[in-house]
C-alpha cells in the first residue's frame, strides 16, 4: 500500500484526524509507531475506506487548476529522525510511521528490509529480557552474554563474532544513537517494560547509519506519555529468585509529551554465580514549540552489579549445566570471582525545524559516558566519555516532474578512553594485584551522507545513497611486567570509508511491495580489539587489525495476500572483506581478534502474519543462513609458536543455520482474557574456525496467559493487567549461547556454552493509577 501526500488543504488534515481518532483512543500512538496493531474486521474496513478517500483526494490535487502550478511534494524524514509531538498512525505496515504535523509527512526510506515487534509483545510478557519479543523477527537472533540483559544481537549472521555486548549493528532509542564511537552497544540499558516496540532494519546500512551498520540497525521505541496517561506501577516475580519493580509516569498536554520510567530488577539466576541487581531510569520530554519546531530531550541511566559465570566445556555442560565453570578450589579462584560493576549515562537533545513547506532541518547532540569495572582473568577499569552530533537536512521536490525526496546529513563524534588493567589476585573476590596495562585513547569519526529517492513512475521508486566517513584512532599504552614498566607502545591510524547503496521498489497494487537492494557496510576496530594481544587475548596491542567491510545484495517481497494474511520473503547474499573475528582463548580466558580476508553469507528470511478471525493472530519467522570462509588463514599459538592454519571453505562459526519461531495468540476484547503459545527452534552450528565443535540443536516451548481489567468509574485505579508465563515447559536442557573459540586449545578444554534457563514460571501485574 502506498500513499503520497501533497499539500492538502486543512479540511483533509481534519478529515484524517477525525477518522483516525478512534485508534488514538485505544493505542495512544504517535509517529513512526510499530506495524499493524490488532484490529477488528470492522475497523480494518473503515481504515481501508480512509485510504481510498485519501487516494481520491490525492488524485484531485494532482490535477492542477487551469494555469495553476503543480502542488509540491511534501517532505519526508528518514528513520533515525526524531518523532514529531502530535502525529497520527495509519494501520498498514508500510504507513506505520506516517505522521501529520501541520502539513508535513514523515516516512521511512524506500527499498529497505524492515520488521518490528508489536506493542502486545511487551505488554503480555513484560518479564526479563528483550530476547523474548525480538526472537519473533526474521533474521534476528539474540544470545546471552555477560550480564542479565547483556545479549549479543545477530542480524543475518553479523554481530556474533564477539564474546559480549553488541557489535557490527547500529542501535538507537527514540531517534538517539546508542552505539558508542568504538562500535560497542549494550542491551543492559534497555528495559523491556519501557518499550512500545522494536524496529529492525536488516542488511548492511552504512549509507544510512554510517560506522558499524554492517548487519543493519535496531531501533527501540519507548512508550509515550500519552500511552501512560497517569501513573503505572509494575511488580513481577518468578523462578530462580527473579523480582522486578517498576513505575511509569506520563502525560500528554496540548503541545508537550513527558514520560519517566524506573525499574529495579534482582535475581539469583539459573546458573550458579549469576546473581545480579540492576536499576534503570529513562526520562523523555517532547515539546512542540510551534507548527514548525519540535524539541526532544532524553536522559537514561543504568546501574549494574552482576556476578558472571564462565562458559562450560562439553564435559562440564553434560555433568552439570548449571555450574559456574568449576568447583571451589584454587584452580577456579578467578572463575568464581568474576563480576561486572558498570554504570552508563546518556543525556541528549534533538531539535527539528521546518524551514519551509518542503525542507526540514534536524540536529542531535548527546553526551554518553560508560564507566566499567569488570573482574575476569584480568581486572579492567575503563571510563569512556562520548560526544555525538548529527545535522540532517531533508527536502522534497521534483525532478523532471517526478517526485524526488532528498536527504543530506553531517555528523561528528568522539570517544575517549582512560583505562587500567590489573592482574587478578585470584582470591575468589576479584582483588586487584599488580598493574598490567595503562591505556589512553581517542576515536574520532567525521563524515557525511546523502540520499535521493526518485519516483520514476507511479509504482516505481529508485533510491540511491552514499556515505563517507573519516575515522582517526589514537592509542597510547604502557605495559607492565611484575609491576614494572616493560614497554610503551602507541599508534595513530586513520581510516576512510565509503558506503554506496542503491535500491528499486515496485508497488504494483495496494498491499504489495517488491524490492531489490544493494548496500554496503563498514566498521573500524574498537578499543577492545586494539588493546588485546591477538594470541593470548590478554592486555597487549593489536594495532595492525584492519577495518571490516561488506556488500549486501537482496531481493524481497512483502505481500498482503488476503486482508487477514501478510507474508514477507527475502533472499540475500552478503560478501565480507576483512571480517573481524573475535575468539575466546580458553586457556587464558581472554578474547583475541583477527581479520578473515573474505567470507560469504547466503540466506533466506520468511515471515507471516495471519489473523483468520477476530482476536486470533498466528505468526511465524524462519531464517536460513549458509556462511563460509572464502579465504582465511587463521593464526594462533601452537606449542608457543605463532602458526598459520588455512580455513578456506569452513563454516563461519557462531552463525546459526536454521532458526524457527512460531506463535499462536488469542485475545478476547470483550473479557480481557488472552494467551499464546510459542515454539522456538535452533539448528546446530559450529563454534570454532576448524568446525570440530558446535552447539546442539534444540526446541523450546513457552506458554502465556494474561487478563486485563478496566475500571471505568474508579478515580484511583484505571486498569490492572495480569500475566502468567511458563517458559521451557518441557524443562529442556540446552545450550542457549556459545562463543567463537580459538583452536589453540584442544576441543575438550574449549569453554563454549551458557546453559539456557530450565522450566521457569513468572507472573506479574501492572496497575494504572490515577
Amino acid at each position: 500500500m502506498r500513499i503520497r501526500f501533497r499539500s492538502f488543504p486543512m479540511y483533509v488534515v481534519v478529515l484524517c484526524s477525525v477518522m483516525v481518532a478512534p485508534s488514538l483512543t485505544e493505542s495512544h500512538s504517535f509517529a513512526q509507531d510499530e506495524p499493524s496493531v490488532e484490529k477488528s474486521a470492522r475497523e480494518r474496513d473503515l481504515r481501508d475506506q480512509l485510504l481510498k478517500i485519501l487516494h481520491e483526494l490525492e488524485d484531485l490535487h494532482q490535477q492542477p487548476e487551469s494555469g495553476a502550478p503543480a502542488v509540491p511534494y511534501q517532505p519526508a524524514v528518514v528513520q533515525d529522525s526524531p518523532e514529531p509531538i502530535l502525529a497520527e498512525p495509519f494501520p498498514q505496515y508500510e504507513l506505520s510511521d506516517v505522521s501529520i504535523v501541520s502539513n508535513r509527512v514523515q516516512r521511512r526510506p524506500e527499498g529497505i528490509t524492515l520488521s518490528a515487534t508489536e506493542q502486545s509483545e511487551t505488554e503480555s510478557q513484560p518479564t526479563r529480557t528483550l530476547k523474548e519479543s525480538m526472537e519473533s523477527l526474521p533474521g534476528v537472533v539474540l544470545r546471552q552474554a555477560n550480564g542479565p540483559r547483556d545479549f549479543s544481537i545477530s542480524i543475518r549472521g553479523s554481530g556474533v563474532k564477539t564474546s559480549f555486548a553488541v557489535r557490527d549493528i547500529k542501535m538507537y532509542e527514540d531517534g538517539f544513537i546508542q552505539t558508542q564511537s568504538d562500535g560497542l552497544s549494550r542491551l543492559d540499558i534497555h528495559d523491556p517494560w519501557f518499550m512500545r516496540s522494536v524496529e529492525v532494519t536488516r542488511g548492511a546500512s552504512s549509507s544510512l547509519y554510517d560506522n558499524y551498520a554492517l548487519g543493519g540497525m535496531v531501533h527501540f521505541r519507548t512508550r509515550r506519555g500519552s500511552d501512560i496517561n497517569g501513573f503505572e506501577s509494575f511488580v513481577s516475580g518468578g523462578s530462580y529468585g527473579y523480582q522486578k519493580y517498576g513505575f511509569a509516569v506520563g502525560k500528554q498536554y496540548t503541545n508537550v509529551d513527558v514520560s519517566l520510567f524506573g525499574s529495579n530488577v534482582i535475581e539469583d539466576g539459573f546458573i550458579r554465580h549469576s546473581d545480579y541487581s540492576t536499576q534503570t531510569m529513562n526520562f523523555n520530554f517532547r515539546v512542540k514549540v510551534d507548527d514548525k519546531q519540535n524539541l526532544y530531550f532524553k536522559a537514561i541511566t543504568n546501574w549494574l552489579d552482576s556476578r558472571v559465570p564462565t562458559r562450560l566445556t562439553v564435559d562440564q555442560f553434560n555433568a552439570d549445566h548449571r555450574q559456574a565453570g568449576g568447583i571451589n578450589n584454587a584452580t577456579n579462584a578467578v572463575l568464581l570471582g568474576q563480576r561486572r560493576l558498570d554504570r552508563r549515562n546518556i543525556l541528549g537533545g534533538i531539535y527539528e525545524h521546518q524551514i519551509d513547506a518542503n525542507t526540514v532541518l534536524t540536529m542531535e547532540a548527546d553526551y554518553d559516558v560508560k564507566d566499567i569495572n569488570q573482574t575476569f582473568t584480568q581486572i579492567t577499569d575503563n571510563i569512556n566519555p562520548n560526544y555525538k552530533h548529527y545535522t540532517d537536512l531533508r527536502h522534497d521536490g521534483r525532478l523532471l516532474d517526478m517526485p524526488l525526496r532528498s536527504y543530506v546529513g553531517f555528523f561528528v563524534n568522539q570517544m575517549e578512553q582512560e583505562g587500567n588493567t590489573f592482574n587478578n589476585l585470584q582470591d575468589f573476590f576479584g582483588t586487584r594485584e599488580t598493574l598490567a596495562q595503562n591505556s589512553r585513547g581517542t576515536i574520532r569519526n567525521i563524515g557525511g551522507r546523502f540520499r535521493e529517492e526518485l519516483e520514476v513512475a507511479p509504482a516505481w521508486t529508485v533510491a540511491a545513497g552514499l556515505g563517507f566517513e573519516q575515522s582517526h584512532v589514537s592509542v597510547q599504552t604502557i605495559n607492565y611486567t611484575g609491576g614494572a614498566v616493560s614497554g610503551r607502545v602507541g599508534a595513530e591510524r586513520s581510516f576512510s570509508n565509503w558506503a554506496p547503496e542503491m535500491s528499486i521498489t515496485w508497488k504494483p497494487a495496494e498491499g504489495y511491495r517488491h524490492w531489490a537492494r544493494a548496500s554496503t557496510g563498514y566498521g573500524i576496530p574498537g578499543f577492545s580489539n586494539l588493546l588485546t594481544n591477538p594470541f593470548t587475548g590478554l592486555a597487549g596491542t593489536n594495532f595492525d587489525l584492519k577495518p571490516q567491510k561488506n556488500l549486501n545484495v537482496e531481493l524481497g517481497t512483502e505481500s498482503r495476500l488476503h486482508k487477514t494474511l501478510t507474508v514477507q520473503l527475502v533472499g540475500f547474499i552478503t560478501f565480507f572483506k576483512d571480517e573481524i573475528i573475535t575468539q575466546v582463548v580458553s586457556n587464558t580466558g581472554g578474547t583475541a581478534s583477527i581479520n578473515a580476508d573474505s567470507s560469504q553469507y547466503r540466506g533466506i528470511e520468511l515471515f507471516y502474519d495471519w489473523r483468520p478471525s477476530n482476536g486470533w493472530r498466528l505468526s511465524g519467522a524462519y531464517t536460513h543462513i549458509d556462511a563460509h570462509y572464502i579465504n582465511f588463514t587463521d593464526k594462533f599459538l601452537s606449542g608457543g609458536v605463532p602458526t598459520n592454519f588455512v580455513r578456506d571453505g569452513k563454516f563461519v562459526p557462531n552463525v546459526p543455520t536454521d532458526v524457527l519461531n512460531f506463535k499462536e495468540a488469542y485475545d478476547h476484547r470483550g473479557t480481557g482474557w488472552g494467551g499464546w503459545v510459542e515454539t522456538n527452534y535452533m539448528n546446530t552450528y559450529f563454534l570454532n574456525n576448524n568446525n570440530t565443535v558446535g552447539i546442539p540443536a534444540y526446541w523450546i516451548v513457552n506458554l502465556n496467559i494474561h487478563k486485563n481489567f478496566e475500571f471505568q468509574n474508579n478515580k484511583w485505579i484505571r486498569f490492572a493487567k495480569f500475566f502468567a508465563e511458563l517458559d521451557n515447559i518441557a524443562d529442556k536442557k540446552y545450550a542457549a549461547s556459545g562463543n567463537v573459540v580459538a583452536d589453540s586449545t584442544a576441543d575438550a578444554n574449549k569453554t563454549l556454552f551458557f546453559a539456557g534457563y530450565g522450566r521457569a514460571f513468572y507472573a506479574g501485574v501492572t496497575l494504572g493509577l490515577f
